[in-house]
């Protein structure tokens, strides 16, 4: 037994040692496989390397794909090969496939720098095309897909190692499209400042609409443009459509006040075309170079007064406040516009206030915080005090309720007069408004009105609601509010209408409020939301006639004509020119045809229409696809529209001065009586005051200021001054009228006087 166990043992030994001994024969074949991948890897890398340099094979054209595959294939297999390797081992040939695994990485960046260059050479070659088309719109399409995509591609061109291989993939594509994008971006702006302008008056936001107009005319008067001639007509026409009323009235100081108007009044506006309620005078006026902002010198204006203007006889609805115990200076605030902001946006106001003295004030100032109802804003809103109201170094104001419930800021003024403080949303919807307080006195003043909104989360869906029930909805920049919550919409979305897939342009065009419409959202810009209106309450809009329904535009050869309708429809302007009553496609005269723009509005001139007669006019809308007679067929016309168009003027022999009492001759107060042509029409003068000149028959000139009032006759102006030259003869019975500006009609028709008349003395 003992021998056997003895045998074992040895021939167990004898196996042990042989495997032992077979051990490292196997682990170097190991490591000398792990090796030559490894260096495999560092060859494939070596070509990849100069087929991705200019300085090597590459082009900055060909994508070396090849190359890049065998390169990422290689080092895959070497570092699937280290499985199993001592720690060492690995660090080891970990640091030999540093450098491969670097080389395609820059691969990738340089393929996808090609790929990129790909992209914005068919940019470009888009734009260019949009830009052959000589259609602004066109353009402005392809501009936007060109600026954004562009902005996007060039992050991947600067990705490419190597200053020189980067340059030429850049340098082939990039200031093709940098230069075109740059030769159009005038014409585009103009354009969208145009369209915005439309917008904003279509929802009668005419002072945005005015400010629209003026940083379009600036780019026009500044350049020449490609499409000038059409944009500056696209301008005109929408500044033309633009009711010319006061927007605001703001004081500047105890004696003067701004008028800010929505379109040009003319380089001179008579101060008398002002009158301010409460005794206040208004002594001068001047007009400013774009003829839309008139600066008042005013009497001397009372502390804690508010003056109500009225413009040509007619009330403004515009006032403005003095300050009690604001003296010469006042509180002026910065801000004083209404905003619309994310609840994690800032808005800064600054306010200036000084001394009776006019000195700067330096002492104490309390900034309360109130809602939209005017309510003081309380304490427990979402909007913490501290994130509400702190200075622009980003401390806080020292925060003192003065009651329970009221936001409150108490601070002091710099020496320089001025307090300034942010205001923050909070996290939920709210809208805020700061009362500044100059403690010493009391005095106070408003900041503009803040909306602070929360954005709607991702993947938040609203069934279809009644837009009647819209918080705000601003087509300009592409949100709505409802339920207190603001949705954007950008071109990555998607937009139906009616079961119909819509262009973004399409679907602004046709949003309104009142439509029916349902929101699947996605808050990020790159996502998609998908928007469908179910029920567009223009879809079937009719169209209408909006000038002149109540105001005649006549130029001298046209009548300009506009009205609403559908976008992209187009608009038939009937005259009713037969024996029957109503409109009748085959007997009525067509006196314009034109499409209605994407905002819903249209204009024609008219030349044809009668001088001296009344004219009835039908417009028809017809559809895409349609025809006239479908469209008339299905009622598609508005309801008639007349209007007298009879010229404006006097009749021969017709206008005669009647001589104040006691005063011979020509003298102010005397009245000069009109006779119209056409009186049928019912022409009279509106309220307001003109200018008349006259000549004496011997060669020498005077000229009257005239004024028309509500206790005036019809046709009837007085004389309230005179400026003649040395020498005229105010009793000769020779005086005949040379020229007549200022006075309108009823229609706004500029009187019209052919030639000189004689003035019949009475």
């Amino acid at each position: 037994m003992k021998k056997k166990a003895i045998k074992i043992a040895t021939s167990t030994a004898v196996v042990a040692s042989a495997f032992v001994a077979a051990a490292p024969a196997h682990q170097a074949d190991a490591a000398t496989n792990v090796d030559q991948l490894v260096l495999d890897a560092q060859n494939a890398a070596t070509v990849l390397k100069w087929a991705i340099s200019i300085e090597g094979s590459g082009d900055g054209v060909t994508q070396p794909w090849a190359q890049y595959n065998n390169a990422k294939l290689a080092v895959a297999k070497a570092e699937a090969a280290l499985t199993g390797l001592s720690f060492s081992d690995k660090l080891k040939y970990q640091a030999r496939l540093a450098d491969p695994k670097l080389q395609v990485k820059r691969a990738q960046s340089y393929i996808d720098a090609i790929t990129s260059s790909e992209k914005i050479a068919g940019l470009t070659a888009s734009l260019k095309a949009a830009v052959a088309t000589n259609d602004i719109e066109k353009v402005e399409a392809a501009y936007h897909v060109a600026t954004a995509e562009y902005r996007k591609q060039a992050i991947l061109l600067d990705r490419v190692y190597g200053q020189s291989t980067r340059d030429q993939i850049r340098n082939a594509v990039k200031p093709a499209l940098e230069s075109l994008v740059a030769s159009v971006k005038n014409e585009v702006t103009v354009n969208m400042l145009v369209k915005s302008a439309s917008v904003n008056a279509t929802a009668t936001k005419y002072e945005e609409a005015a400010q629209n107009l003026t940083d379009a005319q600036a780019i026009l008067d500044a350049n020449v443009l490609k499409w000038e001639t059409s944009l500056q007509k696209s301008l005109d026409d929408v500044a033309a459509a633009i009711p010319l009323q006061v927007l605001s009235v703001s004081r500047v100081d105890a004696n003067t006040v701004t008028v800010k108007f929505s379109k040009s009044v003319g380089s001179v506006l008579p101060a008398g075309q002002f009158v301010f309620d409460k005794g206040l005078l208004v002594q001068a006026a001047s007009v400013s170079a774009d003829e839309k902002t008139v600066t008042l010198t005013t009497s001397t204006q009372v502390a804690g007064t508010t003056y109500s203007l009225a413009y040509q006889g007619a009330a403004t609805g515009k006032s403005f406040s003095v300050p009690a115990n604001a003296g010469d200076s006042s509180l002026v605030v910065d801000a004083k516009d209404t905003a619309r902001l994310e609840v994690s946006d800032t808005r800064a106001y600054t306010v200036t206030l000084k001394n009776a003295d006019g000195t700067n004030y330096t002492g104490a100032v309390k900034v309360d915080l109130y809602d939209a109802s005017g309510a003081p804003l309380a304490a427990n809103t979402d909007i913490t005090l501290s994130s509400l109201i702190t200075n622009v170094d980003g401390t806080t104001l020292y925060s003192a309720p003065l009651a329970e419930g009221n936001v409150t800021a108490n601070t002091s003024a710099g020496l320089d007069g001025k307090v300034t403080f942010v205001v923050t949303g909070g996290g939920t919807t709210n809208a805020v408004y700061p009362v500044i307080t100059r403690v010493e006195d009391g005095a106070e003043v408003e900041g503009g009105l803040t909306y602070f909104y929360t954005v709607a989360a991702a993947d938040t869906v609203v069934p279809a609601t009644q837009f009647a029930t819209t918080d705000y909805l601003d087509k300009t920049n592409n949100y709505v509010v409802f339920g207190g919550v603001k949705y954007n919409f950008d071109a990555n979305d998607t937009f139906f209408i009616e079961g119909s897939v819509k262009t973004l342009d399409q679907f602004k065009a046709a949003l309104s409020t009142g439509d029916t419409m349902s929101v699947d959202f996605d808050s990020t810009v790159a996502s998609n939301s998908v928007w469908n209106i179910s029920d567009d309450i223009t879809a079937a809009a009719s169209i209408s006639i909006t000038n002149p329904s109540d105001v005649v535009t006549y130029d001298g050869v046209n009548y300009r004509l506009t009205g609403k309708g559908q976008a992209g429809s187009k608009v038939v302007i009937y005259k009713e020119d037969n024996t029957n009553a109503g409109f009748l496609l085959s007997e009525d005269d067509v006196v314009a045809q034109t499409v209605v723009d994407a905002s819903g509005n249209w204009a024609v001139q008219a030349a044809n229409l009668d001088q001296n007669a009344a004219n009835t006019l039908y417009a028809l809308q017809v559809g895409s696809g349609e025809t006239t007679a479908d469209a008339f067929a299905a009622s598609k016309f508005d309801t008639s529209e007349v209007i007298n168009v009879g010229k404006f003027t006097a009749d021969t022999g017709g206008i005669v001065l009647d001589a104040t009492p006691g005063a011979a001759g020509l003298s102010t107060n005397d009245t000069i009586q009109f006779t119209f042509l056409n009186s049928a029409f019912g022409h009279d003068f509106i309220n307001g005051t003109g200018t008349i000149k006259v000549n004496d028959g011997y060669g020498k000139f005077a000229t009257l200021t005239v004024k028309h009032t509500a206790t005036s006759l019809a046709g009837e102006v007085t004389v309230t001054g005179i400026t003649s030259d040395v020498g005229f003869d105010n009793t000769s019975a020779g005086i005949t009228l040379v020229t007549v500006t200022g006075l309108k009609n009823q229609d706004q028709l500029n009187f019209n006087l052919a030639s000189s008349l004689d003035l019949i003395l009475n």
